[in-house]
């Protein structure tokens, strides 16, 4: 029994440490600019997955289902390049991603594309963290609706600054 005890005393801060949801050169959270029309937006930003959603509430199906004038959706499909970088607190992803877009519950748009993700960890400058996509599409891409991305040239960009949740670049 004692040496049952003492294994499991000396297994269990390892198995805490693994079992850690602590943020680490990733991020997750709620964002707000005019690049999504001042709409509540969420993302996450790691490994194994980017994606960004906005949209705005209405009713649907006789009152039965939520759905907006306005939605969209974006998740990565394939991720080519994931980079943080601890000096400028910054993370900078790559690939691919499906981009689902519907206006007045009509899909308009559902396609793959390139993106680049670029998250920010800003707390030690005191301004909020950050997150932008940048990408294009046959909808986005002559929409007069698309902000310019401020990376690559003739691509558009939501983001903005996080109102909740975090940039953890670093441990």
């Amino acid at each position: 029994m004692k040496r049952k005890l003492t294994m499991l005393l000396t297994v269990l801060p390892l198995l805490l440490v693994a079992g850690s949801n602590d943020l680490s050169d990733e991020g997750v959270g709620t964002y707000t600019d005019a690049s999504v029309g001042n709409q509540i937006s969420n993302f996450t930003i790691n490994r194994q997955m980017v994606s960004c959603g906005v949209g705005t509430v209405g009713f649907a199906g006789g009152g039965f289902g939520l759905t907006g004038p306005f939605a969209m959706l974006m998740y990565a499909k394939d991720i080519h390049s994931y980079s943080a970088d601890h000096n400028t607190k910054t993370i900078r992803v790559t690939g691919r991603m499906r981009s689902i877009t519907v206006v007045g519950g009509v899909t308009v748009e559902d396609v793959v594309h390139d993106f680049l993700a670029i998250a920010a960890d800003n707390k030690a400058t005191g301004k909020p963290d950050r997150f932008d996509v940048h990408f294009t599409t046959p909808f986005w891409g002559a929409s007069p609706m698309c902000t310019p991305s401020t990376e690559v040239q003739g691509w558009c960009r939501f983001g903005g600054e996080l109102l909740l949740g975090d940039v953890t670049v670093g441990p």
